[in-house]
């Protein structure tokens, strides 16, 4: 089924961060669109193949954990870190972030 979510985020940054991650190089496969209207961001997916709460994670994540620094000052282990932390998961670490695996992750190793 195709659902919809919309949030809406007064921070550009914030928000720059959401859309990235939902329609970004390693956005999850599901998504079929992100719709950017003022403040409003709204994501279109398929729930079959990506599931809510892998969305919902991602827009709470991405627009708390709002980095003062651009991406390419982060190291990979750095970056899970933040993820691990931001999702509750100890053991999540640079083997299980999409980045690590991008032909360009935009961090350092």
């Amino acid at each position: 089924m195709i659902v919809s979510r919309s949030v809406t985020l007064a921070d550009p940054l914030a928000r720059a961060n959401v859309v990235d991650a939902l329609r970004g190089p390693g956005g999850p496969v599901g998504v079929l669109d992100v719709h950017e209207d003022g403040p409003d961001v709204t994501v279109r997916f398929d729930d079959a193949v990506t599931s809510a709460d892998l969305i919902d994670d991602l827009v709470a994540i991405e627009s708390v954990l709002v980095p003062a620094r651009t991406p390419g000052e982060m190291a990979f282990d750095e970056a899970a870190a933040i993820a691990a932390a931001g999702l509750g998961d100890p053991e999540l670490d640079a083997s299980r972030i999409v980045e690590t695996y991008l032909a360009d992750g935009g961090m350092r190793r």
